[in-house]
């Protein structure tokens, strides 16, 4: 990472005739351990341009369409070659093969969420 990230800023910087870092802060790692964590990181970073952008579902900048976000494929609105949502995706198959209806999509499991995350991914993964 620290490699691409330099690499990075030096083209940037001369194309754009300019001088020092680019990036605010360090590129943060964590190991995902269980796989609530994961689940819950997954939301976190699709519910990212709300908190960021002030992008809200079902208003003219849709969460879905954002297009700096893979959510869109995780619903099946869009196909990015290299998104590959699956993983995440077959935990929630399972449940509605179980005639759980709508209430375990990811669709549900992201857009309801009421909990803050920073109780459930600590501070590792979320920036102060």
């Amino acid at each position: 990472m620290r490699a691409l990230s330099n690499n990075y800023v030096s083209y940037f910087n001369k194309k754009y005739k300019r001088i020092g870092p680019l990036f605010q802060r360090r590129y943060k790692a964590t190991l995902v351990k269980t796989e609530t964590y994961l689940l819950h990181l997954t939301r976190y970073i699709h519910l990212n341009p709300i908190e960021l952008e002030g992008v809200r579902p079902g208003t003219g900048s849709d969460l879905v369409n954002y297009p700096y976000s893979s959510y869109g494929d995780y619903l099946g609105k869009r196909k990015t070659s290299w998104v590959r949502p699956e993983e995440i995706l077959t935990f929630f198959k399972t449940a509605q093969r179980a005639n759980l209806k709508d209430i375990l999509s990811y669709k549900s499991f992201v857009e309801g969420y009421k909990e803050d995350s920073k109780e459930t991914l600590g501070t590792i993964a979320i920036d102060d």
